[in-house]
């Protein structure tokens, strides 16, 4: 049996980077998975790709994380596609560079939208479906730049370390409430991700951008999706039964400097 076989994942942002790489591995260790992202076509993507390798263990779904109505509508078609749902992954997110100075209001805005509003939204919504799949858990996906600020990543800083007091806080209501539902936070440092471009595109590009980015990391590597996937693939396991309220740093030592 795999690590989280009767698992049942919703996983926003699975269209690539780490949603599509927790999805993948999710579905080897036994979980079904649903996969959403606004980029449809790539969420479908993912889920083929998942299905050829595991039939009938992947469905996917168009959504946009900003707007109530879509989930609503993913988290209804998922939980009648997978007969419910365990485990909530909020992955989609999106960076949010500039100072204090330089940024303006409708980026920030834009970032918290995504990387924040959603989580809340979403969070609340899929409450009652993980109530009615106990044990289950919900695993956001904050970053090293929640812990540790950057003077050019305002936004992006402050939306990470709203995502890492927010799961603290719903870790304890529903332990308050008598609820088998966990919340933790994962935080990892530059991962080989899209999203990572814009740094190393600001670091030079390539190589050189590269290079500047993983200078910064006592173990002097970025991390890798499954790097990541590894601890989602934990706390989305009764191996993490008594684990709530915790941050998980995937980070080659980068916060401990």
């Amino acid at each position: 049996m795999g690590r989280v076989a009767g698992k049942k994942a919703f996983i926003t942002g699975g269209a690539q980077g780490l949603g599509a790489c927790f999805a993948r591995m999710l579905a080897q260790e036994g979980a079904q998975v649903a996969v959403t992202d606004v980029n449809v076509a790539g969420a479908e993507k993912t889920a083929a790709e998942i299905n050829a390798r595991h039939p009938g263990a992947a469905c996917a779904f168009a959504h946009d994380v900003t707007k109530k109505a879509d989930w609503e509508s993913a988290l209804e078609g998922a939980a009648k596609a997978m007969g419910g749902i365990s485990v909530l992954v909020n992955n989609a997110g999106v960076g949010g560079w500039g100072n204090i100075e330089s940024d303006s209001f409708e980026n920030w805005r834009r970032t918290f939208d995504i990387d924040v509003d959603s989580i809340f939204t979403g969070t609340q919504l899929a409450i009652p479906y993980l109530k009615a799949s106990q044990p289950a858990s919900i695993i956001n996906i904050s970053s090293v730049a929640g812990l540790i600020a950057h003077g050019q990543m305002l936004a992006y800083n402050a939306a990470k370390a709203a995502v890492w007091m927010m799961s603290k806080s719903i870790a304890l209501h529903c332990a308050a409430a008598g609820y088998d539902i966990r919340c933790n936070s994962v935080h990892p440092v530059f991962t080989r991700t899209p999203i990572i471009d814009p740094l190393i595109a600001m670091g030079g590009g390539g190589a050189e951008g590269e290079a500047k980015l993983v200078r910064q990391i006592p173990m002097k590597r970025l991390a890798e999706p499954e790097d990541v996937g590894y601890a989602v693939l934990y706390l989305a396991s009764d191996e993490s039964r008594f684990v709530t309220a915790a941050e998980f740093k995937i980070d080659g030592g980068i916060t401990a400097q």
